[in-house]
């Protein structure tokens, strides 16, 4: 137990400290007097400055607390000002002095001439942190980048300084995240499907934000929020304050975004964003067609991002290898996944991959059959509902087998038969309905599954780029449900849907890496000759090429 007040990491030890030091900082003169805990601005002429320094070092120190000199800045406001360094410096040995471009308070910019340099700051830094990225897992290292060194880095900055004024510099910073997405994933991206990668997950990006899109939204956002509160702390002659650069904000804003309005709620920073983001998504779709418009159809439905929100772990199952990483964020943005090949069926597998997706001999379709129907089977286990996969004799009629059966009843006393499919959004049976309707390819496959069993089964219908049939979709809200009633967790419905997500997306991968030749090259140095597996036939070198290869190496 505490004997001597609060302790390091207290959450009341920032309160009595700021209670410590608040009679103290009432004895101040100076006309400009703010403090935010331990870290204070006085401001004024500098006789004023000098004298409130003197006293605060003093009654500090009655206190038992130093200034750290080495922290302290000094920014003079005129030449005239300028001249008052030495004196300061006495006071406070190391006192840093401040221009105008790198003047920060409390870390954002004061003036508008320090944005460039505190985004270039940033950049450097996460150029940095892009270099070490590349020594970690790839899953890993995209979400550090999504949520921690991206734009998460220069949120504070976007919501207190005028960065859109600086298209250039903002252009820089965006392309080092571009650099570093393209360097941890192993992509190539066009500059539609970088614009696809920026935008939230929910609108069929990677999520790793552009401080373009960003930076008014959340200046805006700011701005609104702490009106009220900046008018009580600054009231001036019973006015209202005016935060600056707002009205210029709004305006930008409005041009950007051609005939809309004010959101309702203008203090969300998501309530600006989406209106930018929609109709940045909705662009996309409507200048694209065929493959690539089904594809963006498919990846701006929630579940088929749902592998991006998933903690990247290895004790969970839910950690994509690199392979499988680059696999799924280039089909969710279109890149290219492989060079053309010859696939082993015969036909041509294309740069996008999506032949292996749908092919019949690929070694991916039947891993992630299974894994589909293991991950339901263990989410019932978990709700307290057992089951048989794979049971058999539940027709005599037709003598076919669903790919699971609850054994306990599941609704009004009946037990839940599931027969689970993941079917190609690109496939040429398909595309024609995919690219009008998100999901179609899902719903179709659903409703032959309903043919084919002469009882009642709840088909388990998704699609490879992501989709849910309304089935699958009405099931996992079931399950969650009961998952929530076990004590699971309020995310457990989240958290299935994620690993279902992580499933296919791993499927998807194993089919397109499975698909390169099988042909093996043998070659020998050796008089010029090369031999390969067309010289012998089943690609296995005859006695005689062994013969001559054992002489050649030997000699």
């Amino acid at each position: 137990m505490s004997q001597v007040g609060a302790q390091q990491g207290d959450p009341l030890g920032p309160l009595t400290f700021s209670l410590s030091i608040q009679k103290v900082i009432a004895e101040l003169k100076s006309p400009l007097n703010i403090w935010y805990l331990d870290d204070g601005t006085i401001g004024g002429k500098p006789e004023e400055v000098k004298r409130d320094l003197l006293i605060l070092l003093s009654r500090l120190k009655d206190l038992g607390l130093e200034v750290n000199a080495s922290k302290c800045e000094f920014f003079a406001c005129g030449s005239e000002s300028s001249s008052f360094l030495p004196s300061f410096s006495s006071i406070l040995p190391g006192l840093k002095e401040l221009s105008s471009n790198s003047f920060n308070l409390l870390g954002a910019p004061i003036f508008q001439s320090a944005v460039p340099e505190a985004l270039l700051t940033r950049k450097e830094l996460l150029l940095l942190a892009g270099e070490r990225l590349k020594g970690i897992d790839p899953h890993v290292a995209l979400v550090l980048l999504q949520k921690c060194f991206a734009t998460p880095k220069v949120t504070y900055l976007l919501r207190t300084a005028p960065v859109w004024l600086f298209p250039d510099d903002i252009g820089c910073f965006d392309a080092a995240i571009k650099l570093t997405i393209e360097s941890i994933v192993n992509i190539s991206m066009t500059e539609n499907q970088w614009t696809q990668a920026a935008l939230p997950v929910r609108h069929g990006g990677l999520g790793v934000r552009r401080v373009q899109d960003v930076c008014l939204p959340a200046f805006l956002a700011s701005a609104h929020g702490v009106m009220d509160l900046v008018a009580n702390i600054l009231p001036k002659n019973g006015d209202r304050v005016c935060i600056p650069y707002v009205a210029d904000a709004l305006e930008a804003w409005l041009c950007s975004n051609q005939g809309a309005t004010v959101p309702e709620n203008p203090k969300i920073q998501r309530a600006w964003d989406d209106t930018r983001s929609k109709a940045t998504i909705d662009n996309l779709i409507a200048s694209a067609a065929g493959v690539d418009r089904a594809r963006l159809l498919a990846v701006s439905q929630p579940e088929s991002g749902a592998w991006l929100h998933a903690l990247p772990s290895p004790q969970l199952g839910t950690l994509l290898d690199g392979n499988s990483l680059r696999v799924a964020v280039a089909l969710r943005l279109g890149c290219d996944v492989c060079q053309p090949h010859l696939c082993i069926c015969g036909s041509m597998v294309g740069a996008d991959g999506h032949h292996a997706l749908s092919c019949r001999r690929c070694a991916g379709r039947h891993p992630r059959h299974h894994a589909l129907n293991d991950t339901i089977q263990r989410a019932l286990r978990s709700a307290g509902v057992p089951s048989v996969l794979e049971p058999p004799g539940l027709s005599r009629t037709d003598g076919k087998r669903p790919d699971g059966l609850t054994l306990v009843p599941w609704e009004r006393g009946r037990c839940l038969v599931w027969d689970a499919t993941c079917v190609s959004t690109f496939a040429a049976s398909h595309i024609s309905r995919t690219s009008r309707v998100a999901g179609a390819a899902a719903e179709t496959q659903a409703d032959l599954k309903r043919q084919k069993y002469a009882y009642i089964v709840v088909p388990f219908s998704v699609e490879t780029a992501g989709c849910w049939s309304a089935d699958a979709k009405r099931f996992t809200r079931d399950l969650g449900r009961r998952l929530r009633q076990k004590g699971e967790g309020p995310r457990s419905e989240s958290f299935l849907v994620q690993r279902l997500s992580v499933v296919i997306q791993r499927g998807n991968a194993a089919s397109i890496m499975a698909k390169a030749p099988r042909t093996t090259m043998y070659v020998a140095a050796w008089r010029g000759r090369e031999w390969s597996s067309s010289d012998c036939g089943g690609g296995r070198m005859c006695r005689a090429h062994l013969s001559d290869l054992a002489r050649a190496t030997s000699s």
